[in-house]
């Protein structure tokens, strides 16, 4: 079967409407909102713009494409349904072009709920069963919006916190950092949710993400920013005997810039206390590797309950490391050093962590 066929990229039941429209309609002028009762009083849009590239620009009406689509759903919903006439109209008569515009918000704008984020119509009279006919497909921008917006509004709430414990926002832009390559449904989905991300944060680990804005946007920018880090399989390479021993091989092999490892592979607390201990090796080669101009380690943290481990970890890093107090009474690391959890978050999981963190 060809693939992305656009006579068959939308819902079964949309392929009968063309004979349920009252006779002698001409158009059809249709919109999308986020509706209100929504769970944030603004949406982010975006992704329309790859929704269009890659399923609707071009010549994309063809014979195959016609008489597959006609067999198809002769077979999957009954003889004489599919609307072979209208499609054959658009070859014929657009050259395979859709007679369609589109309009819509800049991308990446916040729009008040209750408002039109898109509207989609007919520029051909004959064609007004094609506005719904491609809602299905148009209405996927609804997966990076939904991105888009929760990461905007995970941002509000580090920018809050920050400024109510009189913090510094040099490190805003990595506050929330997107591992979800392997917790997305394909490919696709995680170069669409990654990428939205991208408008509110710079830190990334879906590199396929890094390719939308080039590719679909016009833009050869680089939005998305990493880091080298270990995971359990290099933490626990050597066993539970010699993990401090990999430990220090990771420090010794790292390159200068960020480094952060993973801490729970036996004993979060175990190992912070070791690394803050002074006068230890891991302690040395901790201090030693924090010495190189803008080096930083963090922490990681990656099991147990997110809210009381994130809390204690920071006050054993604290213990060990030292800290001072800003200008508004919060504690702040003396040295270049972090904590990441990675692990069973969400909206509300992130806000109990920052209030934990003001409280403490």
């Amino acid at each position: 079967m060809i693939e992305n066929n656009i006579c068959l990229l939308t819902d079964s039941y949309k392929v009968t409407h063309h004979y349920f429209y009252p006779k002698g309609t001409e158009k059809i002028y249709s919109y999308l909102e986020s509706r209100v009762g929504a769970e944030f009083n603004k949406t982010i849009f975006y992704g329309l713009q790859y929704l269009i590239k890659k399923y609707l620009e071009g010549r994309i009406v063809t014979q195959e494409k016609i008489d597959e689509a006609d067999n198809l759903i002769a077979n999957h919903i009954g003889p004489d349904i599919f609307n072979r006439d209208g499609w054959q109209y658009i070859l014929d008569e657009h050259d395979g072009y859709l007679p369609i515009e589109i309009k819509a918000v800049a991308e990446g704008t916040p729009v008040d709920v209750g408002n039109a984020l898109m509207t989609v119509e007919n520029t051909d009279d004959k064609s007004y069963w094609l506005p719904n006919y491609l809602e299905p497909l148009l209405l996927q921008v609804w997966y990076p919006s939904t991105v888009a917006t929760l990461s905007a509004e995970v941002r509000k709430l580090c920018n809050f916190y920050l400024e109510v414990t009189g913090s510094v926002k040099d490190n805003l832009d990595f506050m929330l950092h997107d591992f979800g390559y392997r917790g997305a449904t394909s490919t696709e989905s995680a170069m669409l949710s990654g990428s939205a991300h991208l408008l509110s944060f710079s830190g990334t680990d879906t590199i396929a993400a890094l390719t939308m804005p080039e590719n679909y946007y016009n833009d050869s920018n680089l939005y998305g920013f990493s880091v080298q880090a270990t995971e359990h399989s290099v933490m626990t390479s050597l066993g539970p005997e010699g993990e401090i021993s990999q430990i220090l091989n990771v420090i010794d092999n790292a390159k200068d810039g960020v480094l952060s490892m993973v801490i729970d592979s036996y004993n979060y607390r175990n190992f912070l206390e070791e690394a803050g201990k002074s006068g230890t090796e891991l302690n040395e080669a901790i201090l030693n590797f924090l010495d190189g101009e803008d080096n930083k380690i963090v922490f990681r943290p990656d099991s147990g309950e997110p809210v009381s481990t994130t809390i204690d970890c920071l006050n054993l890093l604290s213990e060990g490391f030292g800290s001072h107090l800003t200008d508004k009474g919060y504690k702040v690391f003396d040295l270049n050093i972090g904590l990441l959890w990675g692990d069973g978050l969400n909206y509300q999981k992130i806000r109990d962590i920052l209030f934990a963190m003001k409280s403490a």
